[in-house]
């Protein structure tokens, strides 16, 4: 599908509205709006299984990377054909949006998205998700070789335990790991075995790894964020675009590459290719089921 300076796209027979798709939200790479409906139009067979039936958040940049942005999850007027979930909050309820088509992750990008922030839950399981996420925050002078070698000591200390993980370089600085689990273990659990797994590799590595909520008090340390963990929580998905730049991708690596790759090592230029080429890398994190150590869950 080519977009084309049109005021609307036919996607699956739906007509996706677009407007200024030649407005730059990169300036200085040159990159429009258009070109990053165009990225994620070539990869949608790869993220598309990653985004099915989980709620999002979106973060609109409508001035481009370079302008203010705002979170946005509240979308009860979105078209027919972007399915949403009603979910009640402290005070009201609020109606997610979902990418379970292309023209709502369209429609999406259409507001101003540059990046994919989906739950770690899906819809029929809202209190019970499909993965752990190690969350590894560099704060300078730490940088992501930091963030690698902490991710290597999780590497470690998950295959003591026989469970798999699979990194992801974040886009910005830091590195994901995703560890797929079965769906029986509730937020509360999943965030207190990161928090104990993680007070074991700061043990190890005391110099480098911190959990310290006070930003002030984590300078030169990666920071291991367990509350990522909880219901409502979003991270950038895999081949998600990053607002940063140069256009950098949150791209999913081997262990045996986390070593030798950088930040910016995958771009909206060069992800379709490999894609195409390498296949899904995360496939994994969809299909393995693992059990946790219920002494690790409290």
């Amino acid at each position: 599908m080519q977009v084309t300076q049109s005021k609307a796209l036919t996607v699956n027979g739906h007509q996706v509205p677009v407007k200024n798709l030649d407005k730059l939200f990169w300036p200085e790479e040159g990159i429009s709006k258009g070109q990053i409906m165009e990225y994620y139009i070539k990869i949608w067979p790869y993220i598309s299984r990653h985004l099915k039936d989980r709620p999002l958040s979106l973060v609109r940049y409508p001035e481009g990377v370079n302008g203010d942005f705002f979170y946005q999850k509240n979308f009860p007027d979105a078209p027919d054909w972007v399915e949403k979930i009603s979910i009640q909050s402290a005070d009201r309820i609020i109606h997610y949006p979902m990418a379970n088509n292309l023209e709502s992750l369209l429609w999406s990008i259409n507001l101003g998205c540059i990046e994919v922030h989906p739950w770690l839950s899906r819809k029929n399981a809202l209190n019970h998700p499909t993965y752990i996420v190690i969350d590894l925050d560099p704060m300078p002078p730490a940088d992501f070789r930091a963030a690698t070698q902490v991710s290597l000591a999780f590497k470690s200390l998950l295959d003591h335990l026989k469970l798999a993980a699979f990194p992801k370089i974040s886009g910005a600085t830091g590195i994901h790991l995703y560890l797929p689990i079965k769906p029986v273990y509730t937020f509360k659990q999943t965030s207190a075995f990161v928090k104990r797994l993680g007070e074991a590799v700061i043990g190890v590595l005391p110099h480098l790894a911190t959990n310290e909520r006070k930003i002030e008090r984590r300078e030169g340390k990666v920071y291991i964020d367990h509350l990522q963990n909880s219901k409502g929580k979003t991270i950038a998905a895999v081949y998600s675009l990053r607002p940063f730049p140069g256009a950098p991708v949150s791209m999913p690596v081997s262990w045996e590459e986390l070593p030798s790759v950088r930040p910016q090592s995958f771009s909206l230029f060069t992800v379709p290719g490999y894609l195409k080429e390498e296949g899904d890398l995360f496939e994994p994190v969809l299909s393995l089921e693992q059990k946790l150590p219920p002494e690790l869950l409290t």
